[in-house]
């Protein structure tokens, strides 16, 4: 490991502690109650991972975790009556693991530590989404797609079966993921821009992957809601001319 490389990753550890710090600086309280961790404690929590990483690798970025965990445990347990989330506390702890990782692999320890800041940025605007925007019925359904999406096609075994060998599994949880990325394409174009401009903008868009799939999401659609008639029969035109217009580029390729 080169001294340049060192010193990158020192600085974004550095970046990674001040950049979720700020964020939790800003949400600390005043007075004998205010909260444990702010911009100093993650910056030094951070490099703290790092120094560990460099004076003796993972054994000793592991004591250090294991040290900083009781840290956290303490503090957490002193300010638990007025807010007894722990966010911050896992937070703190992660920013030291990202501090160690960032010796290592910078890139991949800064990606992770701009998601961790975003996810505690926007925890009044998740918060807000979840209970408010949301139905149950529609978290339902998230559910449900991420449960196809990651775990089902994943785990669905990619070869020919059934009689005939006429059956790929993973083919048929694909189109079924593919069909259900369509249906809530067409639904959040419907909340944004309303059935008559939404469903013909999500069948045109939903058109590149896959014309067959959106008519079918299109016309599944309409025979719960027939009053989308005019708006599905449009995005499933479009979805055709969608497909015909990436053929040509194709083709002329």
């Amino acid at each position: 490991m080169t001294d340049q490389s060192t010193l990158f990753g020192l600085c974004v550890a550095l970046g990674i502690g001040l950049l979720v710090g700020a964020d939790r600086e800003r949400r600390k309280e005043t007075g004998p109650t205010r909260g444990a961790a702010g911009i100093r404690t993650f910056a030094v929590y951070s490099l703290l991972g790092s120094v560990s990483v460099i004076l003796g690798g993972g054994l000793v970025l592991a004591v250090t975790t294991l040290m900083v965990g009781a840290g956290v445990l303490v503090a957490y347990q002193r300010t638990q009556d007025q807010d007894p989330g722990m966010t911050t506390e896992f937070a703190l702890l992660l920013t030291c693991l990202l501090g160690g990782l960032a010796i290592r692999e910078s890139m991949l320890a800064a990606g992770v530590g701009a998601v961790l800041a975003l996810l505690l940025a926007a925890r009044d605007r998740l918060h807000h989404f979840v209970l408010s925007v949301l139905t149950a019925q529609e978290l339902n359904d998230i559910i449900l797609f991420s449960a196809m999406a990651l775990i089902v096609l994943p785990l669905a075994p990619d070869r020919f079966m059934g009689p005939f060998d006429a059956i790929n599994p993973r083919a048929v949880a694909r189109l079924i993921v593919v069909v259900m990325a369509i249906s809530a394409l067409g639904y959040l174009a419907m909340r944004s821009l309303g059935p008559r401009y939404g469903l013909p903008l999500a069948g045109f868009a939903a058109g590149f992957v896959s014309s067959t799939a959106t008519i079918y999401s299109m016309g599944e659609r309409v025979s719960r809601q027939p009053s989308l008639m005019s708006a599905a029969v449009a995005g499933a035109v479009l979805s055709s001319i969608a497909t015909i217009i990436q053929m040509t580029v194709v083709t002329f390729e």
